[in-house]
């Protein structure tokens, strides 16, 4: 697992997002993301997590492992990689957004220690979908 650095890496991380995602981020969208001296992104051929790191808070902007590398244990190799860093760089809370029906999402955010705190009104899917938001208290 990758701590990747710089907008090279926005072809490969499209590349991922692409396979996880019905509507995936364009190459053009992670190399502006990955040019902002906030964002981190940690990557492998199975997955990609892609956070804000902002003085003692982090928010994890897309996170994604392909399909057929799923309940594996990617993701929880991935959340682990990004504690380490936030624990390393005295990060307090780390925050983010899920869709209300994205069940092994929330399962497994749920599981390595975030709480819901709050519910945005048709997020996601053009007004369909609510988003629910957690924090992690580190």
């Amino acid at each position: 697992m990758l701590l990747c650095k710089g907008s090279q890496y926005a072809l490969p991380a499209h590349k991922i997002h692409k396979q996880c995602f019905q509507n995936a981020w364009s190459e053009s969208e992670f190399h502006g993301l990955l040019n902002l001296p906030t964002t981190r992104l940690w990557m492998n051929e199975k997955g990609m997590l892609l956070c804000s790191h902002i003085s003692d808070e982090m928010e994890i902007l897309t996170f994604g492992v392909i399909p057929k590398y799923r309940h594996l244990g990617e993701g929880t190799t991935l959340l682990k990689q990004m504690f380490q860093y936030a624990k390393e760089n005295n990060v307090q809370k780390i925050f983010l957004d899920v869709a209300e029906d994205n069940i092994p999402a929330i399962r497994l955010y749920e599981k390595m220690g975030f709480l819901p705190i709050n519910r945005r009104k048709g997020y996601y899917q053009n007004g369909k979908k609510d988003a629910l938001i957690y924090v992690k208290v580190l």
